[in-house]
């Protein structure tokens, strides 16, 4: 009788094993498995966010002479940026960091650069085109932009959430982040371009969103 007993109790025991592996233990492993398939392997970093907002529509001049809107960008990741040619403070280490950015990135179709001048008057076509070879910008991937001076400002404060300031004295004083922007034109991070570190978790972050939006095809 006790043996019976005995014998009843390991059986229950071990149906309750094979239980808890198959209800607790598989779905874990299903669900860890398809994490790591679904990121390639790939995280993001802290400084990506859910959606934020939209960049509204534009259209501005590039460096080749072309007119570029937001339908240019449609479906690809972007870091869009504000500079200006003569500067000499921020401007030329945040370019340097995007010529990093560009040449992790230039393969592939699906990201863009995109850089707005806060000096469009001074910022022609034929100055763009030399500051593109200056830091080594392709034409086809990182668009220096110029135009409507009010129209950069305005998508720069209400469409980018940055700081531009409209007094041409204080021009100085412009954002120096980086804006990452996702495949449906929606704003998913700040970075600091004269961070090398930040930077590097913006690079992450790219490759992140670009795997996800490869993915949803």
């Amino acid at each position: 009788m006790n043996r019976n007993k005995t014998i009843l109790i390991w059986g229950v025991i071990g149906v309750a094993f094979v239980m808890f592996f198959i209800f607790v233990y598989l779905p874990y492993a299903d669900r860890r498995d398809a994490t790591t398939k679904f990121a390639d392997g790939l995280t993001s970093s802290d400084l990506l966010h859910e959606p934020i907002k939209q960049v509204p529509a534009f259209s501005f001049v590039n460096q080749a002479g072309k007119i570029i809107t937001e339908k240019d960008v449609a479906g690809k990741v972007y870091v869009a940026d504000f500079f200006y040619t003569s500067c000499e403070a921020a401007c030329p280490m945040m370019s340097s960091q995007l010529t990093r950015v560009q040449q992790t990135f230039d393969n592939d179709s699906s990201f863009k650069i995109l850089s707005y001048s806060l000096d469009p008057e001074n910022d022609s076509i034929p100055v763009l085109q030399d500051f593109a070879l200056k830091f080594k910008a392709n034409k086809n991937t990182w668009y220096l932009m110029t135009g409507n001076k009010k129209e950069i400002y305005s998508l720069g404060e209400q469409g980018y959430m940055q700081s531009v300031l409209n007094d041409e004295k204080s021009i100085v004083n412009h954002s120096q982040k980086f804006i990452l922007v996702d495949q449906d034109r929606m704003i998913r991070g700040f970075y600091n371009g004269l961070d090398s570190a930040e930077v590097d978790l913006m690079i992450q972050d790219i490759r992140y969103l670009l795997y996800k939006s490869s993915v949803r095809l």
